[in-house]
């Protein structure tokens, strides 16, 4: 019966798989050519051919009148709609239009993702939402760990060798993008457990270990945290909370438990605080550079961008345009400089979109919220949702990076069809 459904999937799903399985590679790739200082604009090429299929797909399918379809091109079109009104009040030229439009791009990939996938909603049930994701980790973990042992790649902060990246091009999205696949595969690993062990089980459990392996090698605060505080969770419910097929498999976990807690007292804590080394110098450098301020230390100084960035809004010559409408993007950068730019999501919409745009994005976030909040709606997904929305609150990095609004929007259209109504 499954293998008559799957002959009857349109190529346009294949397709739509086969792009968003790539993506980490482009981004790879991507992240090679702009360290080694090329200019081959492998991602932008990428990005856009997705952003145009979707656009595509989307309107040669026949769109539900719904509330939902009504919230995303209210979103699409009034964020569209505000950016060429800010083109034209604040007279920017056509340079900071392009650049503004390649931002749109990748804000918008969040938005047109989930509906793609709402209006096939019925053939996406049956298409394993989990292997998706689990290509998608393979290609992440194995992307950072085999340069890493090959001894090449790049780092954020070369001279102190802290913050790991491999070819990819941005830490704080790759963070970002290990919180969510750690997550998914500590999901994974505990279901697995729970049932007959076979060799997925192995599989499961190496991508938990790749996982939390990159998240200490990209070596960001919050990544390191949310990675302990997943193992921790994990331990504990294996432990005490799970239902096992047998006596056997319960003491199987336990010895293999508390042979893993031995390891890290004798020598993984160790290794890994060698491993962190260089991120610890680093804080301790900026510790003493901000003389003690936790919060700026804390925040990675967006404490101070946002205080900057705010003078700079409210005192702009278009205020009474902006405030409503926005500044868009490279308009900040290039009157606030660093001030432009606070890499914090909501903030770095609210300056660029408006109190409109503003609430554009609080109306369709929040409509995602109450369906993974709702009972028939709550599962693994859910919670990686609540968990990027508040990355993308106090780390940004979210909404208008490729990498992660991509992620975003499959999170966001996993919601949408694994409601049990």
């Amino acid at each position: 019966m499954e293998n008559r459904q799957l002959q009857r999937i349109p190529w346009n799903i294949y397709l739509f798989l086969a792009l968003v399985a790539v993506f980490p590679l482009i981004d790879s790739v991507n992240g090679f050519f702009l360290t080694t200082g090329e200019t081959f604009p492998i991602g932008i090429l990428y990005r856009f051919a997705f952003f145009f299929f979707l656009l595509f797909a989307i309107f040669s399918k026949v769109m539900p009148k719904s509330r939902y379809t009504f919230l995303t091109f209210l979103f699409i079109l009034g964020s569209f709609l505000l950016f060429l009104l800010q083109s034209i009040v604040l007279e920017n030229p056509i340079s900071h239009v392009t650049s503004d439009l390649g931002v749109l791009v990748k804000y918008f990939l969040w938005a047109l993702i989930p509906y793609y996938m709402y209006q096939r909603r019925e053939t996406f049930q049956i298409l394993w939402l989990n292997r998706m994701f689990t290509v998608i980790n393979l290609f992440f973990t194995a992307g950072l760990i085999i340069p890493y042992l090959l001894g090449v790649g790049t780092y954020t902060y070369a001279a102190s060798e802290a913050g790991y990246k491999g070819f990819f091009y941005a830490q704080n999205d790759l963070s970002c993008a290990f919180i969510i696949l750690i997550t998914l595969s500590g999901w994974e690993l505990h279901k697995k457990l729970q049932g007959k062990w076979r060799r997925g089980l192995i599989l499961s459990l190496l991508l938990y270990a790749g996982n939390f392996f990159c998240l200490i090698l990209i070596g960001m605060k919050t990544g390191i945290l949310y990675g302990a505080f997943v193992s921790l969770i994990l331990l504990v419910t294996v432990l005490f909370g799970s239902l096992y097929r047998s006596f056997l498999h319960r003491l199987t976990i336990w010895i293999i438990c508390l042979g893993i807690l031995l390891w890290g007292a004798i020598k993984g804590a160790r290794d890994i605080v060698s491993m962190l080394s260089g991120t610890f110098e680093r804080l301790s450098y900026f510790y003493h550079l901000y003389d003690g301020d936790l919060v700026r230390l804390l925040s990675s100084s967006r404490s101070t961008f946002l205080d900057g960035g705010m003078t700079a809004f409210l005192s702009d010559p278009h205020f009474y345009f902006t405030f409503f409408g926005g500044q868009g993007f490279q308009y900040r950068l290039e009157q606030f400089g660093r001030m432009g730019l606070i890499e914090m999501d909501f903030f770095d919409a609210f300056f660029g979109f408006g109190l409109i745009g503003m609430i554009l994005l609080l109306v369709l976030l929040g409509y995602f919220l109450k369906l993974a909040l709702e009972k028939e709606g709550r599962s693994v997904y859910s919670f990686i949702l609540i968990v990027v929305i508040f990355y993308g609150f106090f780390a940004g990095h979210v909404l208008f990076s490729a990498l992660s609004s991509t992620f975003l929007g499959l999170i966001c259209g996993a919601v949408l069809i694994t409601r049990k109504t």
